[in-house]
């Protein structure tokens, strides 16, 4: 996976998916979902894509703006097909509910990375 850092998140670039993974005190906003949709519309054009929300460390604390899906949601849908989580956190768990909530987008949620990897990898998540 290619993979570009920021100062409070980096991401990951599969073939069908795009990770976003935040650092320890991190916060993920409207202006980083602004740049990372630039990135993924210069890798992926206008293909729909996966995105992965991985937590790296249960210890980590970071924020996410849930204003970005309001400001957002109509482009995150054109340009994503799904959101899959991996975390066993409450507040990770809420912000996906968030996701749920203001977007049309298929959610699912993962404890263990190399599961969702094999559920992302086996074909049965929707391509819309």
């Amino acid at each position: 996976m290619n993979l570009i850092k920021f100062k409070d998140f980096q991401l990951k670039f599969a073939p069908t998916f795009m990770q976003l993974e935040i650092f320890h005190e991190g916060h993920y906003g409207v202006e980083d979902y602004k740049e990372c949709l630039r990135l993924k519309l210069d890798v992926y054009g206008d293909k729909k894509i996966g995105i992965v929300v991985r937590r790296i460390n249960a210890e980590d604390r970071y924020s996410f703006d849930p204003m970005l899906l309001l400001s957002g949601n109509k482009s995150i849908e054109k340009h994503a097909n799904w959101v899959v989580l991996v975390s066993d956190k409450f507040s990770d768990k809420l912000n996906l509910k968030f996701v749920q909530i203001f977007t049309s987008l298929y959610c699912l949620s993962f404890a263990d990375y190399n599961e969702a990897l094999a559920f992302i990898n086996s074909g049965s998540l929707p391509v819309l």
